[in-house]
């Protein structure tokens, strides 16, 4: 067992969207808020932490609705920023579609027993969820070498989606994107993980078995402290 500093990341899913009943959500539509929801989030906040926000609406709301019920002002992020890296999966021409249209398009493809599509489907115009787990995978490698260089051990709070935080536990525990897309992630949750850098070569008095993530908690609602 290591006991050196980590650095945690906790991963919370936006608020429910604003939808259009048999319609595939817009790509950017607002959320709706929950005050309880929000609330309860805004009460477990970690204090002195950095707050990294996906630019896209219903995020940057999620992340006002927890601000508005902090508790004091230590829970206040010491510093945030928009990042578009961790923006959610673009759907292409199926974002704002017709579900029924949508379904025929995929009706000839293969077929994912708890998703929509498989991490391989090509959305026109869009992003194959495969796609987006490389992508989430470069900047969590880029995070990784940025922390081992600065020693950063400040909490991240980090404001995004759902396949986005899938697209994070496939990278941190090399799963096959199709199964990530088997994991369910709620709104208001979150999912926390803690990274443990690497020792400097020939100082490691351990071997890395089990990866340099940690997974502290999974989808866990905004109710649970």
């Amino acid at each position: 067992m290591n006991n050196s500093p980590v650095t945690r990341f906790i991963w919370i899913r936006h608020a429910p969207v604003e939808k259009e009943k048999g319609y595939v959500p817009d790509y950017d539509p607002n959320a709706r808020y929950n005050a309880s929801a929000a609330e309860q989030l805004g009460r477990v906040m970690p204090e002195n932490a950095h707050w990294v926000i996906s630019p896209l609406k219903r995020t940057r709301q999620t992340a006002e609705q927890v601000r508005q019920h902090l508790n004091h002002q230590a829970q206040y992020p010491l510093s945030e920023h928009i990042e578009p890296d961790i923006i959610e999966q673009d759907l292409g021409s199926w974002a704002g579609a017709q579900l029924a249209d949508v379904w025929e398009e995929l009706a000839p493809l293969p077929k994912h027993n708890f998703s929509f599509q498989r991490a391989e489907t090509q959305p026109p115009n869009g992003e194959r969820f495969a796609d987006q787990c490389l992508r989430i995978a470069t900047y969590l490698h880029t995070q990784e070498v940025r922390i081992a260089a600065e020693k950063d051990t400040r909490t991240h709070v980090m404001f995004a989606h759902a396949h986005t935080i899938r697209a994070v536990i496939s990278h941190c525990f090399r799963l096959d994107p199709d199964r990530a897309l088997s994991i369910a992630i709620d709104n208001y949750s979150r999912t926390i993980f803690d990274y443990l850098p690497p020792e400097p070569e020939g100082n490691s008095t351990l071997t890395p078995a089990g990866g340099n993530w940690q997974l502290r908690g999974l989808n866990i609602p905004a109710t649970e402290p």
